[in-house]
């Protein structure tokens, strides 16, 4: 977001920062699309920061780290962001380790094994571009 101070000229680039841009599908790597349609997996740039909003659930079975999916190149971090994303399918509530690297790699890191009918809830990830 622009931060204006007394006597800067409003500019049209300086506004266009102040309000969210399109959202941005992600590049599915090991990973797909949720079967809710409803919240698909999608990135957006909001002034300084970018935000995740959606679900996705893995294509096989895994435990360990996996490359789930990727950012495209406007919206990726300047160094590596670490998060923590809730399952949202029924039983336990459990939550997976995410990186985000600066290359736009998300990837999932989980100490039990993931299935394919496990679906996971990205809607509080964010993080600054600058």
């Amino acid at each position: 977001m622009t931060i204006w101070q007394p006597g800067m000229i409003i500019d049209e680039e300086g506004l266009n920062d102040d309000h969210p841009g399109e959202w941005e599908d992600v590049t599915f790597v090991n990973w797909a699309q949720g079967g809710l349609t409803y919240a698909p997996l999608r990135v957006q740039r909001d002034g300084t920061r970018a935000r995740l909003d959606g679900h996705a659930q893995p294509k096989a079975s895994f435990s360990g780290g996996q490359v789930a999916f990727n950012i495209p190149e406007e919206f990726r971090p300047q160094y590596q962001r670490y998060y923590s994303v809730p399952r949202i399918t029924s039983g336990t509530p459990t939550d997976v380790g995410v990186a985000i690297a600066v290359n736009g790699d998300v990837t999932i890191y989980s100490s039990t094994s993931i299935t394919t009918t496990d679906r996971y809830d990205f809607s509080h990830v964010e993080w600054p571009l600058n």
